[in-house]
């Protein structure tokens, strides 16, 4: 058996080399194929990073008028962490907002410096135990009586909410939108590389097509005369994963760092093992485009 894999790997190897042009076609349309399903796998984990990251800080911020009855802040207050669905509730002063604002920009001093007064409202951060019910506890504060009587904008009490859950809900759509799309373009991409090894394998038939007739005459068996053909398709798209693993590590190696400093508010590196799946998917998902192509042109063009 070894001696029978051995010959399979030397021939399919001679017949890559033979055929080298063909055969470089279809390891460059694997490796672009391998290399969009490796960027579509990991920007997928990396994208279910960020808007798990963004829905942990989701939150309501409620906007208190100056010289709020200190009473009425606590019954609200009281209210809200009386709901199931209120984790914690944080009251900041005016004093408190300012000072996180000169935090947030301490870097561009001049920008606090045109602040001859303090226009930051006092307030209340309200986080919910499951960010879905963001929405629901909005929209219950502003029925409530207490509220109108201590928000900041008693004429429109909507402005004296704020909760980022529609910036989840565009993301959320925004990457089905980038799946979608990736998932178009790795079939349209799998389906050339099918093509190309298609071809390649039909070239390599007919350039051993007198080697193919002499071994059916001293009665080899139909599976032996296969097997180099399905090995050069294989070859073809483990060199062509390979390479795009080569790419995606180089990228995660040189370019991810980078990345990350330009936007250091977003968690793009990706989870632990995650390396280890992509490469996982590359190679088996490689693997078997090779084997489908060869084994289509088998069956097409070689009748044994």
């Amino acid at each position: 058996m070894a001696i029978n894999v051995g010959y399979f790997v030397k021939e399919s190897v001679t017949s890559f080399r033979r055929n080298w042009v063909m055969s470089l076609g279809a390891v460059i349309t694997i490796y672009l194929s391998l290399l969009l399903v490796g960027v579509s796998v990991g920007g997928s984990m990396i994208a279910g990073q960020i808007v798990k990251s963004v829905e942990q800080k989701v939150s309501i911020r409620i906007f208190l008028k100056d010289g709020a009855a200190p009473e009425d802040v606590s019954k609200l207050q009281a209210d809200l962490q009386a709901d199931p669905r209120v984790k914690t509730v944080k009251y900041t002063s005016k004093e408190e907002a300012f000072e996180e604002f000169k935090k947030s920009y301490s870097s561009s001093p001049e920008m606090v410096d045109q602040l001859s007064v303090n226009p930051f409202p006092a307030s209340l951060d309200v986080e919910t135990h499951k960010p879905q019910d963001v929405p629901a506890l909005a929209e219950s504060i502003k029925g409530n009586q207490t509220f109108l009587k201590v928000c900041d904008r008693p004429d429109d009490p909507e402005r004296s909410i704020r909760y980022g859950k529609e910036w989840v809900n565009r993301l959320f759509s925004f990457t089905r939108i980038l799946r979608l799309v990736g998932v178009l373009f790795i079939i349209m991409l799998a389906v050339i590389s099918l093509i190309f090894i298609n071809n390649t394998i039909r070239l390599a038939i007919y350039a051993r097509r007198k080697e193919i007739g002499i071994m059916r005459l001293v009665g080899a068996s139909n599976w032996f005369i296969r097997m180099p053909f399905l090995f050069e398709g294989l070859l073809q798209s483990l060199v062509g994963a390979l390479l795009a693993l080569g790419s995606l590590a180089a990228f995660q190696l040189f370019a991810m760092p980078r990345i990350q400093e330009a936007v250091p508010f977003l968690p793009l590196s990706l989870p632990a093992g995650a390396a280890a799946q992509i490469a996982a998917v590359l190679i088996i998902g490689g693997s078997i485009i090779g084997l489908a192509g060869s084994a289509f042109a088998l069956r097409r063009y070689l009748k044994v």
